[in-house]
């Protein structure tokens, strides 16, 4: 029996009988999958701190990667230990500088995503703007729907003090849907489960909704309208520079 059909078995399981075939599955093999599956029911569906660390240690002792994206997040949430973004935040950059070496870094897009992601809120909530927005475009960089979201939240149009913040506020956050729209639309054509694909496609819609609700509220003109459009295509052209001087130039106006 392959390690994909037991993982993929697991789940016509009871949570009991998941737990032991699990156990039975790391202690015979000892791969990491298995116990870091592990880790994930006693942090999700079964709260059992004890073995929850007992898992965790063992993999963080083989400097097992997707290990510390755990530790780092259980800092983050103040989960099992005391809350310390400090920390959280000095495992996330961590990651990030040993998920970028070598040769084959687009395989670890998805964590450096996430550890960008993840810096990006944390320097968020400590209010310093220049690592947030820093982070939060390094984590665009990787099609992050969550960051173009996050950013589409922080650029909201109660911001605007006058008229003038109103129209370049909208036109960010309508690019920033935009990505969003776009990066969960690319998800979907490269998910091949139909139920995840329709809830990436029921996203991908409400996104769209958003933004003509924009643009129907504010009365976008046509050369507004462009403009978002000149904003998305550059980006997905890799002209990452000119959205990024467009944020910057609003945050100093």
């Amino acid at each position: 029996m392959t390690q994909q059909f037991e993982l993929s078995e697991k789940s016509e399981l009871s949570l009991e009988e998941k737990e032991h075939h699990l156990i039975r599955m790391a202690e015979l093999t000892d791969d990491p999958a298995y116990m870091l599956a592990l880790i994930d029911i006693y942090l999700t569906e079964q709260w059992q701190p004890q073995q929850l660390w007992h898992w965790l240690n063992k993999l963080l002792a083989r400097d097992y990667l997707p290990a510390y994206l755990v530790l780092a997040q259980l800092y983050l949430s103040g989960n099992t230990v005391e809350l310390d973004l400090d920390k959280a935040a000095e495992i996330f950059g961590q990651l990030i500088e040993r998920y970028s070496q070598g040769e084959n870094t687009e395989a670890n897009h998805h964590q450096l995503a996430f550890c960008h992601l993840s810096l990006a809120r944390i320097s968020h909530t400590q209010h310093h703007t220049a690592p947030m927005l820093m982070h939060y475009f390094y984590a665009l960089q990787f099609d992050s729907v969550e960051a173009a979201e996050d950013l589409a939240a922080i650029f909201s149009l109660d911001m605007a003090k006058n008229s003038q913040q109103t129209d370049s506020l909208v036109i960010l956050q309508c690019v920033f849907l935009t990505l969003s729209a776009v990066f969960l639309q690319q998800q979907s054509d490269d998910n091949n489960d139909e139920q995840q694909q329709q809830i990436l496609l029921h996203r991908y819609a409400e996104r769209k909704g958003q933004i003509q609700e924009n643009i129907t509220r504010y009365q976008l003109t046509a050369s507004q309208r462009d403009d978002i459009r000149q904003r998305v295509r550059l980006w997905n052209e890799g002209e990452h520079q000119a959205l990024m001087e467009d944020v910057v130039s609003y945050i100093n106006s």
